[in-house]
């Protein structure tokens, strides 16, 4: 019997990536049993655009909307609570900026880790648009000073047919439905950045993580690492952010914290490190500088107390306006003990897709 597939694919104001990474879905040679479309209280029109377009005709598309943008671990959350329902044998994941390779799935399905019940994920290599491949979307975990404990993919990783990992991002991993059960889905209050590390940590409790460097994925990042070398960690670091968009470097030092702790390769000299980093960067690179700091030592200490506080993008970009910034942070702070998502709506299909 062949294996089936569930697509997750979490998607914000982005309805035209949307609809390339659902046609990439549409196109593979394997087909999905179906696609969840998990929308992040989109402005743009994007049921619209889905509804308007041929996909729900050559795929069961089904949808579900959030009444908040909650970021991308809120989606994945949700997304992988209804895959779980499916009974499908995998979930595939991935963001709206992603277009896999027409074989990619069968690529990945074709492996002989698909039929090992040890394998609980398999995950294709990513490349960029230009065809790099983006090395610190899969990689191993390391204890490091002054740099995220991620170490991602050399060269003649590219090469090998099949590779056990200690970590991969959601963009694009296959994920077996009995091992994802095992545990609670991505944490919603992770808001973005390192839900991927701490999920995956934990279904490495159950199973094991392969990469499978022929089969393969796009990411149309606007801002991609293509080298871990120091000139492109150098240009990394000199780009800094406008504070409007400093809330996800933010929240991804708190997470990596919280990871780190729990699971032993941060300490509180390293947190001091990664910490000064940030500094360094703000002072360097980034205007309003003082809050920018408070800020960073605040996540950094919630991280290790395990202390969850998120705002909308639009909130936080708000912040400097406000006398009592971190009053205003914690008044705004978005609540995790309801639900936030509605009920799923199956997009028309043709008669050939619903049998």
């Amino acid at each position: 019997m062949a294996e089936t597939v569930q697509a997750v694919v979490v998607t914000h104001n982005r309805r035209a990536l949307l609809l390339e990474c659902l046609a990439g879905i549409a196109a593979q040679t394997h087909p999905v049993a179906g696609v969840l479309v998990v929308d992040n209280a989109s402005t743009d029109g994007t049921l619209e655009a889905l509804e308007r377009s041929d996909l729900a005709g050559r795929l069961r598309l089904d949808y579900l909307r959030l009444r908040r943008n909650g970021g991308g671990a809120e989606g994945f959350h949700y997304g992988v609570r209804r895959a779980l329902e499916s009974g499908a044998d995998w979930i595939w994941l991935m963001d709206d900026d992603c277009e896999p390779l027409p074989a990619a799935l069968a690529d990945l399905l074709g492996t002989s880790r698909a039929g090992d019940p040890t394998a609980a994920l398999l995950a294709p290599i990513v490349r960029a648009p230009d065809g790099d491949v983006l090395p610190l979307n899969r990689g191993w975990i390391r204890p490091r000073w002054f740099r995220a404990p991620l170490v991602g993919l050399a060269p003649a990783d590219h090469l090998r047919a099949e590779l056990e990992v200690d970590h991969v991002s959601l963009v694009g991993p296959l994920v077996r439905t009995r091992i994802a059960a095992r545990e609670a889905p991505p944490r919603r209050d992770f808001f973005i950045w390192f839900d991927d590390l701490e999920w995956v940590s934990r279904l490495r409790r159950h199973g094991r993580l392969w990469l499978v460097p022929g089969a393969e994925i796009v990411h149309r990042d606007p801002r991609p690492l293509a080298s871990v070398g120091p000139r492109a960690l150098w240009r990394d670091f000199r780009r800094g952010h406008q504070f409007a968009d400093a809330w996800k470097r933010t929240y991804g030092l708190r997470n990596v914290v919280w990871c780190g702790r729990r699971d032993g390769y941060v300490t509180r000299g390293r947190v001091a490190s990664y910490v000064a980093v940030a500094a360094v960067r703000t002072l360097l690179f980034e205007r309003d500088k003082l809050l920018s700091l408070r800020l960073t030592a605040r996540y950094a200490l919630d991280g290790w107390r395990g202390r969850f506080v998120n705002v909308t993008p639009g909130d936080w970009a708000g912040l400097p306006g406000h006398r009592r910034p971190l009053r205003a942070l914690a008044e705004r702070a978005l609540r995790y003990d309801d639900e936030v998502d509605e009920p799923v709506r199956r997009l028309a299909e043709s008669p050939e897709v619903a049998r």
